[in-house]
């Protein structure tokens, strides 16, 4: 299990609320209750993707936010660190577009990653759950 790390970025932190506690295993629920039976790991997968992807499009703007911040000269008001304030820059000199740049190939990359990563864990999981009752 990961460690917790105080570093990480705000945005991860709630890409992966987001994605792991809400969306992925409510769209796994709703999968299983329309099908009438315990989703397959495909179908976890698939989920994970949805789940991932929107998340990613819901975050972009604070993605953009901590890159300005990041990328910021020394001294600015910018590199002060107040996201909001990050935001509002970004939103008066380039609008929405400038809010969600990024936001497709972000989408993409976090997707396949959804899609890999809650499809190896089903995996894993109905594996050890399988082996857990031979063994009894």
């Amino acid at each position: 299990m990961e460690q917790f790390d105080v570093h990480r970025p705000l945005t991860c932190r709630i890409r992966d609320l987001i994605t792991h506690i809400f969306l992925s295993p409510s769209t796994q629920a709703l999968w299983s209750w329309r099908q009438d039976h315990v989703v397959d790991s495909w179908q976890s997968a698939v989920c994970g993707a949805f789940a991932g992807g929107f998340a990613a499009a819901v975050t972009t703007p604070l993605d953009v936010a901590k890159t300005r911040i990041m990328l910021a000269k020394a001294g600015s008001s910018t590199a002060s660190g107040n996201v909001l304030s990050a935001l509002h820059g970004v939103w008066q000199s380039q609008g929405l577009a400038g809010l969600f740049a990024g936001v497709f190939p972000r989408m993409a990359a976090i997707s396949l990653g959804g899609f890999i990563f809650l499809g190896a864990y089903d995996q894993t999981y109905s594996l050890l759950l399988e082996v857990g009752r031979k063994s009894l």
